[in-house]
């Protein structure tokens, strides 16, 4: 469901942008259109009333007023998506009017007796045909608005007058109308493809304007394409219906370590090693996009050609022809490497202290929670050692900060030697400890642990020039006697720690 609210949330704004270029295009056809109707009036001035002239340049410019205020106007209050059908309705209009008035020049303005004359009004008509699909391309319905009544009448004024010549010039007339459709409805789809990629890449929008004007004419040849692909931070790839490479920007070379040129006509497949991650290979996004015909996401692993590995998002969309047929995908890789260190940094910190890198109270809790669901399980029991270091204020005050940090980072050390691998040790703040005993324990082995780490800290721990030696308090508590749950648990530890304390220091309570 949410794929298909994208879907339609991408077309809406494709159907605005394609409206938008309507617009933006539009003030390049105005003197064209008032210039060649001038030219056209003073051509026809020797066989054509001045009158007739004159009242259908008058229509031409009435028409072109309204579309320029119409034009005025959608760019005066920028419309919102909301608003974009009534603009578009709005122009659809003004291009019916201005097609409608040059479709009346072989009615008025067609000297039977001037065959020159006439040919020059199919010359005219056929350069504004021409013309006018590069302005109205973005939408096919209105090329046809405009191609269909400019030219159609010419066809059938010629058709009419029943010379051979005149059948023969209708039937071009004819074919030309034709010729223009299928050259509007293939710049369409080329504009509409090119803003299917730019909304498919939302990161680009640092790129926008350079490619807003590259779409007017991306369609007029594929080296267009390229060029604006190669200045893309991220990596494209075309691949054809056959699933082999057609393309790959620099950002993508570097991706996968081989140039363009190399890559061309290899499989997709084996120029984009992915794997998962279980380290599985897998196939990239642009292959089962091809395959299922259908825009796919996806994140692996890509291993480049140099041996470097990148961690990507991959978002692969089909491409068709102007009959709709596949004829490839498009691909856009983005390099995540750093935004997922980033992220796996937040996490861990989040997790861990940032001093001795030993998992602070939430993970402590978290996996002390997970021995008690386990003990609970498997009706065993575990204990947990809560440990203070003695006199550590007197080291850190005589000896500075700096080397208070230095002997809990060294603690940190001695601690994790002591003990098994599956055990954690926590670091509460301060000079304050926890070491959690996996598994089940007896009161024995607790005693044997807890000397071992006695005897450990008792070396004397050299920091810089100097050297101190610390001693530490420990209590512990055994699960489930000392607590059911990881608060009450670890409160008993500490309160045992303090009677260890009272009772002199460098020892153990339990």
């Amino acid at each position: 469901m949410k794929s298909a609210d994208n879907a339609i949330f991408n077309s809406d704004q494709v159907y605005a942008e394609q409206i938008k270029l309507l617009y933006k295009n539009a003030p390049l056809a105005y003197s064209v259109t008032l210039i060649n109707g001038a030219i056209l009036v003073y051509v026809q001035r020797a066989y054509i009333s001045i009158f007739v002239l004159l009242g259908w340049y008058a229509c031409l410019l009435l028409a072109t007023v309204f579309r320029i205020v119409v034009v005025w106007r959608y760019n005066r209050i920028s419309p919102g998506p909301d608003e974009t059908r009534f603009w578009h309705i709005a122009y659809l209009i003004c291009v019916v009017l201005v097609g409608s008035v040059w479709g009346a020049t072989p009615i008025v303005l067609f000297p039977i007796e001037a065959i020159a004359h006439q040919v020059f009004v199919a010359f005219v008509l056929a350069g504004m045909g021409a013309g006018g699909i590069s302005v109205l391309a973005p939408r096919i319905e209105v090329c046809v608005a405009f191609l269909l009544p400019e030219l159609l009448p010419l066809a059938i004024r010629y058709l009419t007058l029943e010379t051979s010549l005149h059948t023969a010039m209708g039937t071009m007339t004819l074919i030309f109308l034709v010729g223009m459709m299928i050259s509007a409805w293939s710049f369409y789809c080329a504009i509409r493809t090119s803003l299917n990629l730019r909304f498919d890449k939302q990161e680009l929008e640092t790129e926008i304007a350079q490619r807003q004007h590259a779409e007017v004419v991306l369609f007029q040849e594929k080296e267009r394409l390229q060029t604006t692909l190669g200045s893309i931070g991220e990596g494209v790839v075309l691949i054809n219906a056959e699933g082999r490479i057609e393309y790959l920007n620099p950002a993508a070379e570097q991706l996968c370590g081989w140039r363009s040129q190399q890559a061309q006509h290899q499989s997709a497949n084996e120029v984009f090693k992915c794997l998962d991650h279980q380290d599985e290979r897998i196939t990239p996004a642009m292959e089962d996009s091809l395959h299922s015909a259908t825009q796919l996401k996806k994140q692996c692993f890509l291993f480049c050609k140099a041996g470097k590995k990148h961690a990507i998002e991959e978002l692969a969309t089909p491409l068709y022809d102007r009959y709709r047929k596949m004829v490839g995908v498009v691909s856009v890789l983005r390099d995540v490497t750093e935004a997922q260190q980033k992220a796996e940094q937040l996490i861990y910190a989040a997790d861990h202290d940032a001093l001795t890198g030993l998992p602070n109270r939430n993970l402590l809790k978290d996996r002390t929670r997970q021995a008690i669901a386990r003990a609970q399980r498997k009706h065993e029991n575990f204990a947990l050692l809560f440990l203070d270091l003695d006199r550590f204020k007197e080291v850190n005050d005589s000896m500075g900060h700096a080397s208070g940090d230095a002997l809990l980072v060294d603690v940190a050390k001695r601690l994790t030697s002591a003990v098994r691998e599956e055990d954690t040790i926590a670091r509460l703040g301060g000079d304050e400890f926890v070491v959690l005993l996996d598994g089940p324990t007896q009161e024995g082995q607790i005693k044997i642990v807890a000397d071992k780490i006695l005897h450990t800290l008792r070396e004397p721990f050299q920091l810089g020039m100097q050297s101190a030696i610390v001693t530490a308090s420990i209590g512990a508590g055994m699960y489930p006697s000392g607590g059911r749950d990881a608060e009450s648990l670890l409160g008993y530890a500490d309160a045992a720690m303090y009677r260890a304390k009272q009772q002199g220091r460098n020892r153990i309570c339990m």
